[in-house]
């Protein structure tokens, strides 16, 4: 069963480059036949679009005091307020008093920025999401029946992966969860998998075949995530003297700061993730992995290699079975990776067209790429028709006018052939285009 857990429906007005904006989040079509996959909603558009905006105002229904300066400095004034549904629950946040719907919302919490209203079902989320969670209580109240993290493809983690000693990690696990730029911590990072690798030894040495196995499946599920997208194997190892954490990648150590920039930051973010979750208690216990959560990954495509962001969104549907994944991408590969996932095309605010504001503009998903072909994409997604470089499609456009010049009068063919021979000697592929151009021309004349 599909969790429930999830966000239906988000509003945007006066917010960024969106005046009024909806976006509706439909499960996938397959979910009654599928459950094994995460749901995935991808927004791309060009430079400006307002994509990161998105994800801050998503990740801010959760957390308003770490997401305050990253979605505040996008409100245009008093009168903007991100409107959202989540787990049949409505609610709205904003900087002044919500007079929209009087006597349906009632205010929830203010703490001098954001004010959030809610329905009556919405109070019990802003109750059991709480990032004052103590995680040394003695008692906790309320497990868990999700979480929410998010963070940014262009910020990968600094310095030696380095530990003072063996000891547990103190720090809340809803410590700056959403973001983005500061989710990750390195130290804290090098902590954990030093702890795991510890714990694992020393159930080893008690034979504790269980305890040795429960310390080694993070470790051993993050590796399994990273060959499916690099086809790199990759192991945690933990040197004594001094105490740090080194990586084997295909049996060849290699400290964190030499890593490809790219396998960086899918090691800093998929490991924090890891972290966070072995220490929530959630309400229903199963893999890590496995719990109901919400993620939020701004720039996905950032620092890998096409044939990584082909493989990215498919393993991650795959380790995060139970979650709704929000990413932003620029990628047609990320776009054309997945059978089952929902695109949401963000208009160009320069070529945007005047519009009635007091009518939200209905943002529709589209079904993603899978099965189409890397040119389709560009020309359907991302408004790309060139299959070129800049110069040689100025060449063919100069050529396709000398052509039809040419038919309308074929009495001298010397700017025709000399644009042919330009593009025939800039390659192979050019070379067909223009043989398959010119037996064309002369199939016509024929005519």
């Amino acid at each position: 069963m599909r969790q429930s857990h999830r966000i239906e429906s988000l509003s945007l007005k006066g917010i960024g480059v969106f005046e009024h904006t909806h976006f509706d989040f439909p499960p996938p079509e397959s979910a009654e036949r599928d459950t094994e996959k995460a749901e995935i909603h991808i927004f791309t558009g060009p430079n400006g679009c307002g994509k990161s905006t998105v994800l801050y105002a998503l990740a801010a229904i959760f957390d308003s005091r770490t997401l305050d300066p990253l979605i505040k400095n996008r409100f245009v004034s008093d009168s903007s307020c991100v409107g959202f549904n989540f787990a049949s629950a409505n609610g709205v946040y904003t900087l002044g008093e919500q007079r929209e719907k009087d006597g349906e919302y009632a205010l929830i919490s203010s703490d001098g920025g954001l004010r959030y209203y809610g329905d009556g079902k919405f109070k019990t989320l802003t109750e059991c999401y709480s990032c004052h969670y103590d995680k040394f209580a003695r008692f906790n109240k309320n497990p868990f029946t999700f979480a929410a993290f998010a963070y940014s493809g262009s910020r990968s983690l600094q310095g030696q992966f380095r530990v003072n000693a063996i000891v547990d990690i103190n720090d809340s696990p809803f410590d700056k969860a959403l973001s983005f730029e500061s989710t990750c911590r390195a130290s804290l990072l090098a902590q954990w998998i030093a702890n795991n690798i510890t714990k694992a030894a020393l159930s080893k040495l008690d034979n504790s075949a269980e305890e040795v196995k429960y310390y080694q499946f993070a470790l051993h599920k993050i590796a399994d995530f990273i060959f499916e997208i690099c086809e790199i194997s990759i192991e945690f190892k933990l040197h004594r003297n001094p105490l740090a954490v080194a990586f084997l990648l295909d049996g060849c150590e290699i400290s964190f700061d030499s890593l490809p920039e790219g396998l960086k930051s899918i090691i800093h973010w998929v490991s924090d993730l890891a972290l966070r979750l072995e220490d929530i208690p959630f309400i229903e216990e199963r893999e890590i992995f496995s719990q109901p959560i919400i993620l939020f990954l701004d720039e996905v495509d950032i620092h890998l290699h096409p044939k990584w962001q082909r493989r990215i969104l498919p393993a991650i549907q795959k380790l995060l079975p139970n979650a709704q994944v929000f990413v932003s991408t620029h990628s047609p590969f990320v776009v054309g990776s997945l059978e089952d996932a929902w695109v949401y095309r963000l208009p160009d605010p320069q070529r945007h067209i005047l519009r009635d504001a007091s009518v939200p503009e209905e943002i529709v998903p589209t079904e993603s790429g899978a099965g189409k072909s890397i040119q389709l994409i560009l020309e359907e997604v991302f408004d790309v028709g060139e299959r070129f470089d800049v110069e040689t499609e100025k060449l063919l456009a100069s050529f396709k006018l000398a052509r039809n010049d040419y038919l309308q009068n074929p009495a001298d063919d010397t700017a025709l052939m000399s644009l042919a021979d330009r593009l025939r000697a800039r390659g192979e592929e050019l070379e067909i285009i223009i043989e398959m151009e010119l037996r064309q021309i002369a199939r016509r004349l024929s005519k």
